[in-house]
């Protein structure tokens, strides 16, 4: 997590955040100042990174403890022994202060009160009698996560996409995402669950869908060059194919359209700056990193702001594609003018559960279902509008136990609409309800 070497500064009064400045860190060297070991470092505080405003240098060594951080003329800025849990003399900002502490409790789902404190619980050491004059540092990443000196506070920016950026700004990485395909090149789309497990310290996944993106061909459209690009995929979780799915992306010799959003043809690099945004004072950071999984390397281009998405382009496929949450996204496979490169994922079936395997439109009157039971089951399928809810089509059937393939007659389909499904199943010691939808092909 403390890879990442990019902060932000803000002010916060009558609880009002507002974003002022950003700060990059550079690593520079080990020494040793009074038989102590410190790493020397140095920082840029800039609204646009292209526009450096001031440079400071610092040393800085968590050391039996102890976190001290001495400035340019080897003052003491910070000397705080950060294992101490009661009132202690302590060096905040430069003076010397009587401290307090508290735990900062970032779990989510259990009672306040029970926390324990570990090496990994954030410890807020303040001056007594003023909490807005403090250090947040976090002992076993042997970082200060956020400071203030009661006018503006520091904060570290943590997660992957931090991460990436600042591995870019280190090796000024650049690229240009003028791709170069041709017909039936393609990439896959891994999204996995990604989570810390607090035990043990490390990242453990969970598969959750694949995406297969191919380039069929180019195609004009009221006059326009569109790329015609075709999408299936498939969800580990459900159990359920998704698609094909085919859609137009226009294409010019500036850029191209995903959706309503404009993806300009440029050498991308580093870029971090405060931008306006409705009144208000956001970041905007972008840079180029590197992925490899399993021996492939391919590069991304990566944009974060305060918003929880994070934002990717691709330099050699025109998919940009956006993470939530914990879900990460990965680049398994790629075939790019048809030279393959990683792993590519195929469908595997969950025969534990019932679950949907696929849903498709056979004609405009027609719906097929593939779906796996446990039982021989009582089973009836409504086919709903979801403009209007209206039940339109129904089949009332019995199941054999494992794959089954159920035809159910609607009403007129309209070709691009998407349409839900209802499925209910009853049996002797099984029973239960699931839903889905599919957006029909004719």
């Amino acid at each position: 997590m403390t890879k990442s070497k990019i902060y932000v500064r803000a002010t916060y009064f009558d609880q009002k955040n507002e974003f002022i400045g950003l700060q990059v860190r550079t690593d520079l060297k080990d020494t040793l100042i009074e038989n102590r070991n410190f790493i020397k470092f140095k920082t840029e505080h800039f609204v646009d990174y292209s526009d450096i405003e001031t440079t400071e240098i610092y040393f800085e060594s968590f050391d039996n403890g102890n976190y001290k951080l001495l400035n340019s003329s080897f003052e003491t800025v910070h000397d705080i022994d950060y294992n101490k849990t009661e009132e202690q003399i302590a060096t905040i900002f430069g003076n010397q202060v009587k401290s307090s502490l508290e735990y900062i409790d970032t779990r989510r789902s259990y009672p306040r009160d029970s926390l324990i404190a570990t090496d990994k619980t954030p410890r807020k050491y303040y001056t007594t009698g003023n909490s807005e004059i403090y250090a947040v540092i976090i002992p076993d990443l042997k970082t200060v996560a956020v400071s203030s000196n009661g006018q503006f506070y520091t904060k570290q920016l943590f997660g992957d996409n931090y991460n990436d950026i600042s591995e870019g700004i280190k090796n000024d990485f650049r690229t240009s995402n003028r791709f170069d395909i041709q017909p039936g090149d393609e990439i896959q789309l891994f999204y996995r669950r990604k989570w810390y497990n607090d035990s043990t310290g490390l990242a453990e996944y969970e598969d959750k869908q694949f995406k297969t993106v191919r380039y069929i061909g180019d195609t004009i459209v009221d006059g326009n060059k569109s790329l015609k690009i075709e999408i299936e995929g498939y969800n580990y979780l459900s159990g359920l194919k998704d698609g094909p799915e085919e859609f137009l992306m226009q294409v010019s010799d500036s850029g191209y359209y995903y959706g309503n959003q404009f993806i300009p043809f440029k050498e991308y690099s580093t870029e971090l700056k405060l931008i306006e945004k409705n009144g208000q004072k956001e970041f905007f950071l972008q840079g180029v990193s590197k992925d490899t999984i399993n021996g492939f390397t391919y590069e991304k281009i990566v944009q974060a702001t305060p918003d929880p998405s994070r934002y990717f382009i691709l330099p050699f496929f025109p998919m940009p594609f956006v993470e939530f949450g914990n879900v990460q996204v990965i680049i398994t496979y790629s075939k790019i003018k048809g030279i393959e490169k990683g792993t590519k994922r195929e469908r595997t079936y969950i025969t534990d559960a019932t679950n949907i395997r696929d849903i498709y439109s056979t004609s405009y009157k027609k719906v097929e279902l593939e779906i796996y039971l446990l039982d021989q089951l009582d089973v009836e399928i409504e086919i709903k509008d979801y403009d209007n809810d209206k039940v339109i089509g129904s089949l009332k059937t019995k199941s054999k136990k494992g794959i089954n393939s159920f035809t159910v007659k609607t009403e007129k389909l309209e070709k691009g609409k998407s349409y839900g499904v209802q499925i209910n199943y009853k049996g002797e010691n099984n029973s239960g309800s699931f839903s889905n939808g599919f957006k029909s092909k004719h």
